[in-house]
């Protein structure tokens, strides 16, 4: 994906339209973060959050339109080490099941391959502990699973971080601090339920930096694909990327 970005770029185009999903998505915000080139989507995935969060249209010709009628929003991006995301970046169980994702059933199956990977490696998931310093210390926390936020959606239409917001100059955290498999599934079932934000193992904040580390491998995945393990500082950068919406 990112040649292509740069060939665009080198033939100075105006702006940059991308047909695919999220991960589509997110090279494409990579290659051209700074360069002052605006975003159109045209949703081709099996998740599509950004489009969903912008309240673009899935249907590709509908979205199209959007990008005729030439109306830019400005939206934050958020930012671990020097990669940056549009959604979320997050660790623990999900990282895990991407880890464990083959990648040509993801071709085929789309987001529903990462379900495949995390029922088919789920007995065999061991939670780690994750240390937490959010804001340069305001706050030092622990959980097994972080998801931090820059939009409410969730793979998909799930809300883990329902208050987050693309443009409020901040990553929302939702931190869940059970170390056995029974209580994931516990978890994951008042996330579909909308109730997980009531669990005593389950921690909110607002932020615009943290710093998360582990004494056991534990990856982190950005924007639905894997990005690395532990430690890793994640920021909020506002207002760095014009969208078409």
């Amino acid at each position: 994906m990112l040649p292509k970005v740069n060939e665009a770029l080198e033939d100075g185009c105006e702006a940059l339209i991308v047909a695919g999903g999220d991960g589509s998505v997110n090279e494409a915000i990579n290659g051209i973060v700074g360069k002052g080139i605006p975003l159109g989507i045209l949703p081709f995935g099996g998740s599509n959050v950004l489009a969903r969060e912008l309240r673009i249209p899935l249907d590709p010709e509908e979205a199209a339109k959007v990008i005729v009628r030439r109306n830019l929003r400005r939206i934050d991006l958020g930012k671990v080490q020097d990669r940056y995301f549009s959604m979320m970046a997050s660790c623990g169980y999900d990282a895990y099941a991407i880890s464990r994702t083959n990648l040509k059933i993801k071709k085929w199956f789309s987001r529903y391959a990462y379900i495949i990977a995390g029922i088919k490696d789920f007995m065999g998931y061991r939670p780690t502990e994750i240390t937490l310093v959010l804001d340069n210390g305001k706050v030092i926390d622990r959980g097994t699973l972080v998801v931090v936020s820059n939009t409410h959606f969730y793979g998909g239409t799930h809300e883990v971080t329902p208050f987050a917001e693309v443009d409020d100059g901040f990553l929302d955290i939702c931190i869940y601090q059970g170390k056995y498999q029974i209580q994931l599934v516990h978890f994951a079932l008042n996330v579909l339920s909308k109730k997980h934000l009531k669990l005593k193992n389950v921690h909110y904040y607002r932020i615009r930096k943290v710093y998360m580390t582990a004494e056991k491998l534990t990856y982190v995945q950005i924007d639905g694909d894997l990005f690395g393990a532990l430690p890793v500082t994640v920021e909020i950068v506002p207002e760095t990327l014009e969208v078409f919406s």
